[in-house]
């Protein structure tokens, strides 16, 4: 096989390229040229939009006083639940 067997526009595959003897795969790839990259596509960049008086969520505080009053009420539920079930236990005795 000749390096001029193959047709000038022909892709020429990294797999085509390996099985090739030593002499022939430096031929090849000196005919390839420089690598073509492509181009990156140009992106746009907005500045962002300065937004006034922009409502908030709740604060830290705010959050932390629901959570400790939800669970406030699950421990009540449960304790109240778990003395119900002893009165229970101790009536069947």
């Amino acid at each position: 096989m000749d390096i001029d067997q193959l047709a000038p526009d022909e892709p020429l595959s990294p797999e085509l390229v390996l099985v090739l003897p030593p002499e022939l795969r430096a031929q090849a790839l000196a005919r390839l040229g420089p690598p073509a990259w492509p181009k990156p596509r140009l992106r746009i960049v907005e500045a962002p939009v300065a937004v006034v008086n922009e409502p908030r969520g709740p604060s830290v505080g705010a959050l932390l006083v629901a959570r400790v009053g939800q669970l406030a009420l699950i421990f009540i539920a449960v304790t109240i639940l778990v003395l119900a079930m002893s009165i229970v236990a101790n009536a069947m005795r």
